[in-house]
């Protein structure tokens, strides 16, 4: 398969699927914006119908509570019965209630005096209620209104209204009341046409609040202006089968989105009822989503595979005449590519030209720079170190000569004094050479197993003495596991580190160091934290050069040599900074759980050996 094809095919794929996965999520974004907008449509008509039966239950009240204090018929029922002509006048009041709650548009209306006593009632089926049940209803509190959730308080099944009630003694005292009934079902069909949606109520009885109207056990009483068979009916079922709709539902229901409802009048009593609204609307804004985004997408597709065609061969044609040449190379004929072309393949022509030729030079002067760079270093740093030592044993031995020459008495106590310096500073030249030995021949690790909380309470026992009144301890963040490494080497670089702490905080009042230990799963480390001077900024990018120190004694190899060995575990040694307080100096060893990788047996041992050029 050509270079070409490959590319077009590639370009093409990755175009197309783009393009599909863009589609993708572009639509279920606005599919998933829309239903939530359909959801919310929805659930505000919750709102509405909450807000709509609260403005009529307020209506209610109002007309009710006016009909109390400025209306005649419960003064004059007041006035009839403190003159004991209540009985004789029941009839006309009777009549007069029938008269009212046509009026008023109530569906149940009643008048009564406390103690149970009905005057009139409509529907008069209402006049079978319990005394009892009546003076409930008079002393009731006449502020707001209360739901009749569809049974009354003795379970009867009524039908579900918005109850509101008035109250006005007489003359004498006698508390005279008034109590109006609204049924919610004509109320929630109107609604429901209005909005165009399906009301399911599912009425549950509410014991909290008493029923304003009880018919008889053996008889209820739905009183006009509801659907009697039907309303009773639907009261008997908790689930509710029966539809109030604004749209007529006939053959296959369509699919529809639901959302619980429930009307509440603040003191207990709950209605609750759920809202259909058919998702055609939704389904067709969906649809039309999915054709728009179909429709670019396919599009898209094909102008980005067009693209990809013409892409590739742009591409490929040079690349191909690159390739051939390039075999050529390879084959040892390294001769000038020729190529035609512009732009970014004529450019990568011309270099691939001037890196034949410039590649073999290149090597040899590589190779022979870093020996020389390396024995220069070498050099430089060991002449270094040892030149020190050589001033004072020259200015020892000069001095003797010029003793002896003028036979000077001194010679003799000066002789013992300055044969002493001539030793130590050779003893100062030993220690130098071997130091640098032991960076040159450091021995490649043997791991094996090793407890690292273990190596850890040895440095700090080992040191404890060392540290003197300084604090010195250990502590472990998450325990680690057994690791695989070089326990002598470990210990080495560990004992340079703490040794350099204590170093650090020799003059510091109140002077600690802390050894931690923590692992991660993969790795376990160590971290020397302490509180001492700390490490100059200008210091710290050379703190693992070899010779590097700010102590007047030692040879500064080592940090370089715990580096050193660090790397040769696979791991690493690094200055992490200031301790938390930013004071003193943290430094941190980090090893593999499973070791350092096992080693070459045909590599050369360069570490084992001297450096050389």
């Amino acid at each position: 398969m050509r270079l070409a094809f490959r590319l077009a095919l590639t370009f093409g794929l990755l175009a197309a699927a783009s393009s599909g996965l863009v589609g993708v999520a572009v639509r279920q974004r606005l599919v998933s914006l829309e239903t939530e907008r359909f959801r919310h449509e929805v659930g505000g008509v919750c709102q509405r119908i909450k807000e709509e039966v609260r403005r009529q239950a307020e209506a209610d009240r109002t007309l009710i509570t006016g009909f109390c204090e400025g209306g005649e018929l419960v003064e004059r029922v007041g006035l009839a019965i403190d003159t004991g002509e209540i009985d004789s006048r029941r009839l006309s009041f009777s009549q007069l209630v029938r008269t009212e709650r046509a009026a008023f548009g109530m569906d149940e209306l009643l008048v009564g005096v406390e103690r149970g006593d009905i005057i009139g009632a409509s529907p008069t089926t209402l006049i079978g209620m319990p005394a009892a049940e009546v003076d409930r209803l008079i002393r009731a509190d006449p502020k707001g209104f209360v739901l009749r959730t569809g049974h009354d308080a003795h379970g009867a099944p009524s039908p579900p209204a918005i109850v509101t009630r008035c109250t006005k003694p007489s003359p004498s005292g006698r508390l005279v009341g008034m109590v109006a009934a609204r049924h919610v079902d004509p109320m929630m069909e109107r609604i429901a046409k209005t909005l165009d949606i399906t009301l399911l109520p599912s009425w549950t009885p509410t014991p909290t609040k008493p029923s304003p109207t009880k018919p008889p056990p053996t008889k209820p009483a739905p009183g006009p202006g509801a659907p009697d068979a039907a309303a009773t009916a639907g009261a008997k079922r908790p689930e509710s089968s029966r539809a109030v709709s604004g749209a007529g539902v006939s053959g296959a229901e369509p699919p529809t989105m639901k959302s619980t409802c429930e009307l509440e009048d603040g003191k207990g009593a709950k209605l609750p009822f759920e809202l259909v609204k058919s998702t055609k609307e939704l389904e067709a804004n969906v649809a039309e989503v999915d054709r728009t985004v179909g429709v670019l997408a396919i599009a898209a597709a094909i102008v980005a595979f067009l693209v990809s065609i013409v892409l590739a061969r742009t591409v490929s044609r040079p690349l191909a005449v690159l390739a051939q040449e390039a075999g050529k190379v390879a084959e040892g004929n390294a001769e000038p590519i020729e190529i035609r072309g512009s732009g970014e393949v004529r450019t990568l022509a011309i270099a691939f030209d001037r890196m034949l030729k410039d590649l073999a030079v290149t090597r040899r002067r590589l190779a022979a720079a870093s020996r020389i760079a390396a024995w220069r270093e070498v050099a430089r740093r060991v002449a270094h170190e040892v030149k020190n030592p050589l001033a004072p044993i020259r200015a020892a031995v000069e001095t003797l000569r010029r003793l002896r020459a003028r036979e000077d008495p001194r010679f003799d106590e000066y002789f013992d004094e300055a044969t002493r310096t001539v030793l130590d500073e050779v003893h100062r030249i030993s220690n130098i050479v071997t130091e640098f030995t032991r960076f040159a021949r450091l021995p490649p690790p043997r791991p094996q197993e090793m407890d690292v909380e273990d190596v850890a309470r040895h440095i700090v026992k080992m040191h404890a003495a060392a540290a003197g009144d300084k604090h010195l301890a250990h502590v472990t963040q998450r325990r680690a596991p057994a690791i695989r490494a070089d326990r002598d080497q470990v210990i080495q670089v560990l004992t340079n580190l703490v040794q350099n702490a204590l170093d650090a905080v020799k003059d510091t009042p109140g002077g600690a160091v802390t050894l931690t230990t923590d692992t991660d799963g993969q790795y376990a480390s160590f971290a020397v934290a302490d509180n001492g001077p700390g490490v100059t900024p200008e210091f710290a990018g050379r703190l693992f050069e070899p010779y590097a120190t700010t102590k007047t004694t030692g040879t500064g190899l080592g940090l370089a040599i715990a580096q050193r060995i660090a790397y040769e575990h696979n791991g690493e040694l690094s200055y992490v900074g200031p301790s938390a307080n930013g004071k003193g100096a943290v430094f941190r060893l980090v090893l593999p759980i499973a070791g350092p990788p096992p080693a070459d047996p045909d590599a050369p041992p360069s570490s084992a050996e001297p450096l050389e050029p």
